[in-house]
């Protein structure tokens, strides 16, 4: 697992949130049965895997068995994801069309590039994982599905690029007015080019976004909050965090490259990540991974706009 998307992970469990304790069951029952690669699991492997005593576990599985989640087979007495919770995803995708057009695209760009391949749907204030494509060669998951990550400054520049004029700066506000040049260079970039590169530039700076994350998604927390913005701030006064260009033969600690799918009018509406799972590259790596994310998001923007990226209105 990438290091610094393993720590987003991390920050899930870290906000303080109230939890359901039975909703989270559900979700991990579910979670764990679309991993099972066998014949299903028993009543004994499922409370084992998930430390439910089997009394609660038999009840929650005998009623998502009642509402097709689960199937039950009766000779092996053993459970795996029943025909409702295909209707479920079939409901779901059809919301979703540049998802289901980007799905085959993520799979190439992760045997081909080496990377885990995210998707993010986009949101009013955040970004959110709808789907992920593993690579062989790193154990575990990128980022869980759910995940939701700010829009806000320094996050949201593959979202920026697409801006119009009005809306750019009023991202930008959130930049402090020393490095705000500097960003319109990489949005800029980042619009002609087709993808933005995200480094790791600091020893702590999983500290950082940390901080950041909680600062976004908890504010009732005011010394929090105040010293996740001064430290959000660092960040953002960091020369190379999201570099306008890159050298060749330079080598870059790579976190992720992201790339938008647009729809009619040329609004993203999907954004595809790609995290490589070995983080020092070239930059002619660089060039190679974004220019191919690129492509196809370019592709499959052209199918759901019927034409070729459009610009959007000023």
């Amino acid at each position: 697992m990438s290091t610094q998307w393993s720590h987003y992970a991390t920050i899930i469990r870290l906000v303080p949130i109230r939890p359901s304790p039975q909703t989270e069951r559900v979700v991990e029952v579910c979670d764990l049965l679309a991993h099972d690669t066998g014949a299903g699991l028993s009543l004994a492997e499922i409370s084992r895997r998930l430390g439910v005593h089997k009394a609660s576990c038999y009840s929650m599985l005998t009623a998502l068995v009642g509402a097709g989640w689960l199937l039950r087979d009766p000779v092996r007495k053993t459970y795996q994801l029943g025909p409702g919770l295909v209707r479920l995803g079939s409901a779901a995708a059809s919301q979703f069309p540049a998802l289901d057009l980007a799905r085959p695209a993520m799979a190439e760009l992760s045997a081909a590039t080496g990377a885990h391949c995210i998707a993010f749907t986009i949101g009013p204030d955040h970004v959110t994982v709808v789907d992920q494509v593993r690579h062989p060669q790193a154990a575990g998951h990128p980022m869980p599905v759910g995940t939701e990550l700010p829009r806000r400054p320094p996050y949201g520049v593959t979202l920026a690029a697409w801006m119009n004029d009005a809306e750019r700066e009023g991202w930008l506000d959130g930049v402090p007015g020393v490095v705000r040049d500097r960003y319109r260079r990489v949005l800029d970039m980042t619009r002609r080019r087709g993808y933005a590169v995200g480094l790791h530039v600091l020893a702590d700076v999983r500290l950082l976004e940390l901080a950041s994350l909680i600062r976004a998604t908890d504010a009732r927390h005011g010394r929090l909050g105040s010293l996740a913005g001064a430290l959000t701030d660092e960040i953002m006064l960091s020369e190379d965090w999201f570099p306008a260009t890159v050298s060749p033969r330079r080598r870059y600690n790579v976190s992720h490259v992201d790339s938008a799918v647009l729809g009619p009018g040329g609004r993203p509406v999907l954004v595809i990540s790609l995290v490589p799972v070995a983080t020092q590259l070239t930059g002619a790596e660089v060039v190679r991974i974004g220019t191919a994310l690129a492509e196809r998001t370019a592709a499959i923007s052209g199918v759901l706009s019927g034409g070729s990226r459009a610009a959007v209105p000023s």
